[in-house]
């Protein structure tokens, strides 16, 4: 029964949301562009912003969903942290993605949030300190990454949840790499994450088929 449950969790988080925005906004593949991420800050760099809002609250709704599902199924907390991991691994090895995905980023921290709201807040003030002493977006979210056990266990006073975000710490370092690293890709074309949320609207790239017609058309021009 436990299996069960927690292949309905792997398929909640397996849902292909920002590979399917990119393509209802006409894009092309969104693994093969930028990061090759199907998350958020791909979509929101080589899309559109408000493509990347989308598929932004759509993710956070899956892990709210996710927590609130197990919560309510009365589900152990063993088991309630485990349908976290499963969601969020359906979502970097997504099934309808042939095993490819985003990083469940967005998914675990509203999980966090439904689950044990403090321990976004003590996050996010250590990620602050640590980007600010070494000026790496990086290094910050790795060293939260592997406070995030030790996090969840004072707020929670629970080993169950410990054991959740030892596996979550072990996922998210197991594909955070800088040259994957959406936010050092995006500080490519701009200073800043503000900078680049406040810009100007980008004139939309082309996609594949709109060269190929344009080409076409342009022979057609020429033998005229």
């Amino acid at each position: 029964m436990e299996l069960g449950y927690l292949a309905i969790f792997y398929l909640i988080g397996s849902i292909p949301v920002a590979w399917l925005v990119a393509k209802l906004a006409g894009d092309e593949d969104i693994r093969d562009q930028g990061s090759g991420n199907a998350g958020v800050m791909n979509v929101a760099i080589h899309v559109a912003r408000w493509a990347g809002i989308i598929v932004l609250l759509a993710e956070a709704a899956k892990g709210a969903l996710t927590v609130l599902l197990a919560q309510r199924w009365g589900l152990s907390d063993w088991m309630v942290g485990l349908a976290v991991v499963a969601a969020v691994a359906g979502t970097r090895w997504s099934i309808w993605l042939y095993g490819e995905g985003g990083r469940g980023n967005t998914l675990g921290v509203a999980a966090l949030l439904a689950l044990a709201w403090p321990v976004v807040i003590i996050s996010l003030g250590l990620w602050i300190i640590v980007r600010l002493l070494t000026h790496s977006s990086f290094w910050a979210t790795r060293a939260w990454l592997l406070s995030l056990p030790l996090t969840l266990g004072v707020v929670t006073q629970s080993w169950a949840y410990v054991l959740m975000g030892v596996l979550l710490a072990l996922l998210y370092l197991s594909m955070h790499k800088t040259e994957t690293d959406d936010h050092a890709i995006l500080k490519k074309t701009w200073p800043s994450l503000w900078a680049f949320i406040t810009a100007p609207p980008r004139r939309k790239k082309p996609t594949g088929d709109e060269i190929r017609e344009s080409i076409i058309s342009a022979d057609a021009q020429d033998l005229r």
